[in-house]
């Protein structure tokens, strides 16, 4: 494929499309087509490729190593014509084209996260713009906006990065809680701060899993999480004590199913950014995202680290 045709990109956007949906079957409603025609799509961008982009049959849909590489360009190379679009609208004074923001989980009951204040005010403009919200974790997150994928993030600072740009927004606090049935939960020794923490029963959380095992002095645990929801729901069952951000641990705490493990040593605060690319061809939509979310940011501290960071953190979610 020496120059890419309207045909060919119309290939690119079926193959993309099974591939999120995860086989022709799936594929079908989203793209209007038989699974008979996705097929022969494919089979033509194979011809024109020269080589097999997956694999498909009774064992299911899968993609050949070289099929996982276009895949990968082509969501890059559809994001630019998508942010092109975008563009030449915005050029008649009317923001559009597609805007990708991801956050990681649990910061909606955070009362200096901007981003719902953001959206009611990026909407309150005349736009026609496609909006995604992804959840993922902080790395993955990194990955996106250095990739392309996604055009902004929310997350907590750690390290600087080269490519990216961080941006300060708000401060998180991280503090150790129990649930009822533990011994912590009742113990008067946890309102002294003294409580002794039994190291088997700690949930570490897999994204910063060194960082707790430091904060814990542990070495194996019998639980690890991937999300501020499963870090809850294997305190709340009395068995775990775990990190949760206070803001988030908060409505459980009033109605008495959570409570802070008497360590203040413990506690930590994260120090969340929005995360962009320095080099990525801004959109009028994604200019005007960004304006207005940083607008919307808590004032920083005088320790908060400088846009673009300095220096690391301490690990937050």
């Amino acid at each position: 494929m020496r120059r890419i045709s309207d045909i060919d990109l119309r290939l690119l956007r079926v193959f993309a499309a099974v591939v999120e949906a995860g086989g022709y079957a799936v594929a079908e409603p989203l793209l209007n087509v038989t699974s008979s025609t996705i097929s022969i799509h494919i089979s033509d961008l194979e011809k024109r490729l020269g080589f097999r982009l997956c694999e498909r049959g009774r064992s299911g849909f899968r993609l050949t190593n070289r099929g996982r590489v276009v895949y990968d360009e082509v969501k890059q190379l559809l994001s630019i014509l998508d942010d092109f679009a975008g563009s030449i609208t915005s050029a008649g004074n009317l923001l559009s084209g597609r805007l990708v923001v991801g956050t990681v989980d649990g910061l909606v009951t955070h009362p200096g996260f901007p981003l719902m204040r953001t959206l009611r005010r990026f909407n309150a403009l005349e736009n026609s713009v496609a909006f995604e919200l992804l959840t993922e974790s902080r790395q993955d997150l990194e990955n996106g906006v250095l990739d392309g994928r996604i055009h902004a993030a929310v997350g907590p600072f750690v390290r600087r990065i080269s490519g990216l740009e961080f941006s300060p927004l708000f401060r998180e606090r991280h503090s150790v809680y129990c649930g009822p049935g533990h011994p912590l939960f009742s113990s008067p020794q946890n309102q002294k701060g003294s409580a002794a923490l039994e190291a088997d029963w700690v949930v570490l959380r897999s994204y910063h899993e060194a960082f707790d095992r430091a904060q814990f002095d542990v070495t194996a645990s019998r639980a690890v999480v991937a999300s501020m929801e499963a870090m809850l729901i294997l305190i709340r069952s009395g068995l775990y004590i775990g990190y949760l951000p206070d803001h988030y641990a908060s409505p459980w705490v009033d109605i008495g199913e959570l409570r802070e493990v008497g360590r203040p040593d413990l506690r930590y605060t994260s120090e969340h950014m929005l995360i962009t690319r320095q080099t990525a061809r801004q959109t009028e939509a994604f200019r005007v995202f960004k304006t207005f979310i940083l607008e919307e940011a808590e004032p920083p501290a005088e320790d908060m680290p400088e846009t673009r960071s300095a220096q690391p953190a301490p690990l937050g979610q």
